[in-house]
């Protein structure tokens, strides 16, 4: 089930790329990819809400996003860079307040990256998300990395996640309020991780 975020910013997406296409709600993930190789606009919305409630099918999250740029989509009318970057946010804040076992916070954020946004744009909300399952999911990447397919490329973005982990922000986030989210021993586990120095997350794949 959808949050209300995405909910709403999957309407608002609706609204921003309207379509006379017919029957674009029946579209499954691999037809809507098909049409918007010659037709991003009319099955955009499709396309995203395809990608928050998970139903892609063989395919991969991220290669809607890499459409996206493949279609400049950051020089685009303000007002549809703007819905497209609220669903972004949506989409990573949904996926950090969810439980660990449900939603894999470290993939969504390699999926993320294809948008070619700015890292800070994610670690800020992880930051401000420590108090909670956030934690949970920074500790699960910090610990056993990520092996979803986004990240294949991604070292760069890695490492930024690395160093931004390492910041005192983030430590004493974590000690003060992340810790007491996470299991035995995790906490442990994640601050020796990040003052040994240990690249783990920059070398899993």
């Amino acid at each position: 089930m959808l949050s209300r975020p995405l909910i709403d910013a999957i309407a608002a997406l609706r609204r921003e790329f309207p379509t006379d296409r017919v029957l674009v709600d029946d579209l499954a993930f691999d037809a809507a990819m098909a049409v918007a190789a010659s037709d991003l606009d009319s099955v955009l919305a499709r396309l995203l809400e395809l990608v928050a409630e998970g139903l892609v099918g063989d395919r991969h999250p991220h290669d809607a996003f890499d459409l996206l740029v493949a279609a400049d989509w950051l020089q685009w009318d303000m007002p549809a860079v703007q819905a497209i970057t609220a669903w972004a946010g949506a989409y990573w804040h949904t996926a950090l307040l969810s439980e660990p076992e449900d939603v894999d916070a470290g993939a969504v954020l390699g999926q993320l990256t294809h948008l070619r946004l700015p890292m800070v744009k994610w670690l800020s909300v992880w930051l401000d998300e420590l108090d909670g399952t956030g934690a949970m999911h920074l500790a699960r990447f910090l610990l056993d990395g990520s092996t979803d397919a986004a990240w294949t490329d991604r070292e760069d973005e890695r490492r930024q996640v690395r160093a931004w982990a390492a910041t005192e922000p983030v430590v004493n986030g974590l000690m003060m309020i992340g810790g007491s989210h996470l299991s035995d021993g995790q906490l442990s586990a994640v601050l020796d991780l990040l003052i040994s120095g240990d690249d783990r997350t920059v070398d899993a794949s």
